[in-house]
């Protein structure tokens, strides 16, 4: 039989339980809050430590959905965290690359997280001064001296700024940020952001050369990103989640409308 959970006795029991583990309950709870406190204080402390002891960059980064990513470089790491904007009850995702090896200021041997056998050269190309600078990953392979093998006697792809990322300083993203999107492009921005097309075709035709099993949509999505970076430049925010339609915007005018729907040639 189970006890009458609405019952006197059962009440009075469940009460002089309480009275008497109340101490205990407490120290316990008194004990883990202790132990919060003092784990969160030697993470804080070792960060200010590795702060302080080694160099460090700091860089932002989008994604295709206009979500941020602080990344931060240190000698040994590059610290890929998440930016949450609005409050959270989930801590923010931090992902690990770690660097293997420095072929010198810009060039990299890295690996994944948790990943013995996933190396890759990482090439850090500055675009804008102290403000944007270009990232591409290039010779995956199974050991630091396969990768630095390939850099040494290939050199980098011709195709390399197809695969490009660029990151961002702190005053850099915030002007990115507040900078018009899609839907405010003017016609002299349209037309010099479209002359980038001729320039991709022949990084197009080497990409498919040296990777010939490429998905129509992944070459799409080079477009898409090089066709980013040169409204970056232009001082538009590509990123800016606004409706836009750059065929309704520009009804009419049959040169951007050619330009717009000619597809680039990568045969």
């Amino acid at each position: 039989m189970y006890a009458d959970r609405t019952s006197i006795a059962f009440i009075y029991t469940q009460i002089v339980h309480l009275i008497c583990y109340r101490p205990y309950i407490e120290q316990q709870t008194s004990l883990m809050k202790n132990s919060l406190r003092i784990g969160a204080l030697a993470v804080c402390l070792f960060s200010f430590l590795l702060s302080r002891s080694q160099d460090r960059s700091t860089w932002y980064a989008f994604n295709q959905y206009g979500e941020k990513q602080k990344i931060t470089e240190l000698q040994k790491v590059i610290l890929y965290e998440e930016v949450k904007e609005e409050e959270s009850p989930y801590p923010a995702r931090i992902d690990t690359v770690h660097i293997e090896k420095r072929l010198n200021d810009s060039i990299y041997v890295i690996r994944k997280q948790n990943r013995s056998d996933e190396f890759a050269l990482m090439v850090n190309t500055e675009i804008v001064a102290g403000a944007i600078k270009a990232v591409g990953i290039y010779y995956p392979s199974e050991s630091v001296q396969a990768v630095a093998t390939s850099f040494n006697q290939k050199g980098l792809p011709t195709w390399k700024e197809l695969t490009t990322r660029w990151v961002f300083s702190e005053e850099k993203t915030q002007s990115i940020e507040q900078s018009p999107g899609y839907d405010q492009v003017t016609r002299e921005a349209m037309l010099e952001a479209l002359t980038m097309r001729e320039a991709l075709s022949p990084l197009l035709k080497s990409y498919l050369k040296a990777n010939p099993d490429t998905k129509p949509f992944r070459l799409y999505r080079f477009v898409e990103v090089q066709a980013q970076h040169k409204f970056i430049s232009l001082g538009y925010n590509p990123l800016k989640q606004v409706p836009y339609n750059f065929e309704k915007q520009f009804e009419g005018d049959e040169e951007v409308i050619k330009l717009l729907t000619t597809p680039v040639s990568y045969d």
